[in-house]
């Protein structure tokens, strides 16, 4: 019995360190948080429809002059300031996770501002999309892998996300991470 409660413990534990919250509180926020939100582009509905999940975009908290931002791979990889990232998605709000509760994050991201989006989805290639960038950022910086990568055909492929996978010569054998695996 005491060890089933142990292993409760613990359990609770692990799923409490990792905070998922609904807010759009910035003071709530600490640098290494991930945020995630429904994205209005494009290519959002496709990302939702594979993966099952409304969220389609992701980013990390970082801080700049005591506010905060979002490193994120949109276009290229930039900081925008919180409230505007919050602003661009879906019914203005966002999800966050936290990955370390008790841990202060300091993230080095200058070396990734300006890297070209990555609509190819592959890794190593010098571009980044979004999930990719908060992956790396975690495996690299933190030794923290965050989620096991996936191939893409085990998300859900109806004709439609095949058609635009064939125009970006996205094959269904390479690895990627959606923000929903992140989450």
């Amino acid at each position: 019995m005491k060890k089933i409660l142990v292993l409760l413990l613990v359990c609770m534990g692990v799923f409490y360190g990792c905070a998922r919250v609904q807010s759009n509180n910035p003071s709530a926020l600490k640098e290494g948080d991930i945020v995630f939100q429904t994205s209005k582009s494009k290519q959002a509905p496709l990302v939702a429809l594979a993966t099952k999940s409304a969220y389609t975009h992701c980013g990390i908290i970082v801080f700049k002059d005591d506010q905060p931002y979002v490193l994120e791979a949109s276009t290229v990889v930039k900081c925008t300031p919180y409230k505007e990232w919050i602003n661009r998605g879906v019914g203005k709000v966002c999800h966050r996770r936290r990955v370390f509760k008790n841990k202060d994050i300091k993230i080095r991201y200058k070396k990734y501002l300006g890297k070209p989006y990555d609509l190819q989805f592959k890794f190593n290639n010098g571009k980044y999309y979004c999930s990719e960038l908060v992956y790396e950022i975690y495996k690299e910086q933190l030794d923290t892998v965050l989620c096991a990568a996936k191939k893409v055909k085990q998300y859900y492929l109806p004709d439609k996300v095949k058609r635009a996978m064939k125009r970006r010569n996205i094959s269904e054998d390479q690895l990627v991470v959606a923000p929903c695996d992140l989450l």
